[in-house]
């Protein structure tokens, strides 16, 4: 094409303002607690690790719980009327016929749909959030080695995967120094015992189709799996470690070193904080009255001590009697 006609091409096209939400709101996904809490039963009893709330509201944004077992109709309609999505860490069963699963799959073809008509919205995964993306990529249970890794509270530098990491919108932003840290120190916590590993990740045509492999790690066994991961052409990504704990989870059960709480690790905590509601600034979905965000947001709940002891506060959620699903 000549210098003209570059020129008349960029006259002629229309100039769309780029969409800056100043009050997003992401929604978090809630997961089965699996412990007895109250009359010898918890069955219909859902929680989400406050940890994950503080992250998103220290980077500006704020929470509506996502109640993985409402009904499709609910949960388009929450789509419609939040800026993103975090799939947190935790250990649901994410199995292919599982309500939790369903759900997410749902939510996540309707993220897909939506950024095709170009209207933003990110999801993003922690840790079992992270696989859960993986297994909604692929769609293929077998994508994960279950049970395969030992990094039960284990912090851990990232090896990152370049130029990939480096041209990333995760990483792509970070500080020279801060990078080399993250390289060089033990600031990402880790407590995963099912993972991805690289070797699957390339050889899985929908994986290596839709995501860049941004960084590794391998566990105290020399087990290598994908720590980081973005997708190509969405704003979807996450990590296999838990940004959100060096600044927000103070408990010592699996060892007093386990969770890094320096300066360092605050940074990258903060870091990852603000990358995430980042991408949600982007998104224009919006409540359909301020009364209807006002009863969805996590407010009108209080973050309790977690029953099993291992995150610092959790918000709890009766599920009796269970939604039905259309």
């Amino acid at each position: 094409m000549g210098v003209l006609n570059t020129l008349m091409l960029l006259l002629l096209t229309p100039v769309i303002a780029a969409i800056v939400n100043n009050r997003p709101i992401i929604g978090i996904m809630t997961q089965p607690l699996g412990t007895e809490i109250s009359n010898g039963t918890s069955k219909n009893t859902t929680y989400i690790a406050a940890s994950y709330v503080k992250f998103l509201e220290s980077a500006g944004a704020r929470v509506v719980p996502i109640h993985y077992d409402s009904s499709d109709d609910e949960l388009k309609a929450l789509f419609n009327s939040i800026n993103g999505i975090l799939l947190p860490g935790g250990g649901a069963d994410l199995s292919n016929a599982t309500r939790i699963r369903r759900s997410g799959q749902l939510l996540y073809d309707l993220a897909i749909s939506a950024n095709d008509a170009g209207d933003s919205f990110p999801i993003w995964g922690t840790c079992m959030g992270f696989q859960f993306l993986a297994l909604l990529t692929a769609r293929q249970d077998s994508i994960l080695c279950a049970d395969c890794y030992n990094t039960e509270g284990t912090p851990l530098p990232l090896d990152f995967v370049e130029p990939a990491a480096s041209m990333s919108a995760l990483y792509g932003g970070l500080p020279t120094e801060l990078k080399r840290k993250l390289a060089t120190e033990n600031l990402t916590e880790n407590s995963h015992h099912d993972g991805l590993k690289p070797a699957t990740f390339r050889s899985n045509a929908r994986l290596a189709a839709f995501y860049n492999m941004l960084s590794t790690n391998v566990d105290d066994h020399g087990r290598a799996f994908v720590s980081s991961f973005e997708a190509k052409a969405y704003p979807i990504g996450g990590v296999q470690w838990h940004p959100e704990k060096n600044n927000f989870e103070w408990g010592t059960s699996l060892g007093p070193n386990a969770i890094p709480h320096g300066a360092d690790a605050t940074a990258v905590s903060q870091y990852m904080a603000n990358h995430v509601v980042s991408q949600a600034r982007k998104s224009a979905h919006a409540f359909p009255s301020r009364d209807k965000e006002a009863a969805a947001l996590i407010y009108n709940y209080a973050a309790v001590p977690d029953p099993n002891g291992y995150f610092s506060q959790v918000y709890l959620f009766s599920r009796s009697p269970s939604p039905p699903r259309h």
